[in-house]
């Protein structure tokens, strides 16, 4: 078994941990004719079995690898390597809703991991 499968099979445990089915709910976007998507008043929703935390973000810390982006304690989202997450959506999970932060897919050995983003809790 590869690092990667490893890796992959590590997340998974973690999330089944304490997982639940999330909403994602995601502003439907057009082009305004300028080569620009903007959003609408509709919405697309998909389901997606996640877990959020509240503690140090995340398998690998942000500022590790992603730019200078610094995850303080606080609740953040994870989900397998191949889920559809995009900073902006919101998270409707366990009857509470998350706007996702910046979404991160650390790797190893050529391949995703799991998907993860530091959520804002909304009213």
């Amino acid at each position: 078994m590869s690092k990667l499968d490893q890796m992959r099979m590590g997340a998974r445990r973690l999330i089944a941990e304490d997982s639940d089915i999330g909403t994602i709910i995601r502003a439907v976007e057009i082009d305004n004719g300028r080569d620009e998507m903007i959003p609408t008043d509709d919405f697309d929703t998909h389901k997606v079995i996640c877990r959020v935390s509240v503690q140090s973000s995340g398998i690998w810390r942000g500022e590790q690898w992603e730019g200078g982006l610094k995850k303080e304690k606080g609740p953040y989202v994870l989900a397998r390597y191949n889920d559809d997450l995009e900073e902006g959506d919101i998270l409707d999970w366990r009857n509470r809703r998350y706007v996702v932060g910046v979404v991160t897919r650390p790797e190893i050995g050529g391949g995703f991991i799991c998907t993860q983003a530091p959520l804002t809790e909304t009213a």
